[in-house]
């Protein structure tokens, strides 16, 4: 689908004649942030029903923010963050301001399959989804929900990555086996960056992450929280029953 009217859809079939799709919604910036939510939701219901998406084909949304602690309760209580039990979504919200001046964009991934997908919430709180031997775990919005006085940047990644951890190991994997792919988001970079780098260092290499084996594909970068004295938010993708020759690594 090509990109119009706010939309853009990037899709791709795969070799088992399932098709995922990326698709990337935007809003009129001169809207307020209530009615730019419910033009979001509009714009999705459409291109959902233009691209014959099943209800329970949605996997994962981020949605964009242009500042998280005064509109992420509205953001919230949409039916873009929440839905019915019986079809879990991982979503994300993250303070990024769109380009575009908007208050809220969003991108969401839904995979179109032959068969339902088998979608479940973990003990965690996180995503399950099943697909054959494979459980895909979706962490995200992983944050110390601080409203205190914050940790320093180097305690909060601990606790943060204690979390995907703990997620990780009740499914019966590791953080060296399992977790492919990191969103870490970082409030104040040029103050809290480095923090987070040398705290994050150390713990995969407690985990055995080095550069004689291999480390975690990752995105760092700028973002804030939707709780006051949080710096660290991290969103995750772990995959469960991988076998080691399913896997390769870029040379450092």
């Amino acid at each position: 689908m090509a990109s119009a009217h706010g939309v853009s859809c990037h899709s791709f079939r795969t070799n088992s004649g399932d098709t995922e799709h990326y698709i990337v919604i935007a809003t009129p910036a001169q809207l307020s942030l209530a009615r730019q939510i419910d033009a979001l939701g509009q714009r999705y219901a459409e291109v959902r029903q233009t691209l014959r998406l099943p209800p329970d084909s949605a996997v994962f949304r981020r949605l964009y923010v242009s500042d998280a602690v005064n509109q992420a309760a509205l953001v919230r209580d949409s039916s873009l963050y929440r839905e019915p039990l019986d079809r879990p979504v991982a979503v994300s919200m993250v303070q990024q301001p769109p380009l575009s001046g908007a208050k809220v964009t969003m991108l969401a991934y839904h995979v179109d399959s032959a068969t339902p997908l088998c979608k479940a919430r973990a003990p965690s709180g996180d995503l399950l989804l099943y697909r054959g031997d494979l459980r895909h775990l979706w962490s995200t919005q992983l944050c110390t929900s601080t409203t205190e006085a914050p940790n320093s940047a180097a305690e909060q990644p601990r606790d943060v990555f204690k979390r995907l951890i703990g997620a990780v190991q009740v499914q019966g994997g590791t953080l060296a086996d399992n977790c492919v792919r990191t969103w870490i988001y970082v409030k104040d970079m040029d103050l809290f960056y480095q923090d987070m780098v040398a705290a994050r260092t150390v713990l995969v290499q407690q985990h055995g992450l080095t550069r004689d084996t291999h480390y975690l594909a990752s995105t760092g970068i700028e973002d804030a929280c939707g709780h006051h004295c949080d710096v660290v938010l991290m969103d995750t993708y772990s995959i469960i029953g991988l076998a080691t020759e399913q896997v390769s690594y870029e040379c450092l």
